[in-house]
């Protein structure tokens, strides 16, 4: 006897699976948000951790009107890149989800997680930025 919720998930990687080989603009925008992840997570290890040694807080955020206004320990910055990691799979359940009953849902949360990736790159950037 299966249990509602196996079947559940067995539809769930059978939509996962489709939704991948059907797709182009899906896969393309999902390898383009590892990359971007990837970096994001790779970029502070490169450019922050050597600092560490030598400062024990770094900036976290600057403000055009008080400069830096906010300090805060190295393990902190990997605040973001963890962020974006939560949206990635949270933005690929969600596109899943919707892959059979919208697509047009589906191809939005497909599009929106480089783009989503692409800006918490760009924070990671600027924030390596007001450290180096």
């Amino acid at each position: 006897m299966k249990h509602h919720y196996k079947k559940s998930f067995e539809q769930f990687g059978k939509d996962a699976v489709e939704l991948w080989r059907s797709s182009g603009n899906t896969r393309v925008a999902f390898i383009v948000s590892i990359l971007f992840l990837v970096v994001t997570f790779v970029l502070p290890i490169l450019r922050l951790v050597p600092l560490a040694s030598e400062v024990p807080f770094i900036a976290l955020h600057y403000n055009i009107y008080l400069g830096v206004d906010r300090f805060g320990s190295l393990y902190q910055i990997f605040f973001i890149p963890i962020l974006g990691f939560f949206f990635l799979l949270l933005n690929c359940f969600i596109e899943i989800l919707s892959f059979r009953r919208q697509k047009t849902l589906s191809w939005f949360f497909a599009i929106s997680t480089p783009l989503l990736q692409l800006i918490l790159l760009i924070a990671m950037t600027l924030i390596i930025l007001i450290n180096v």
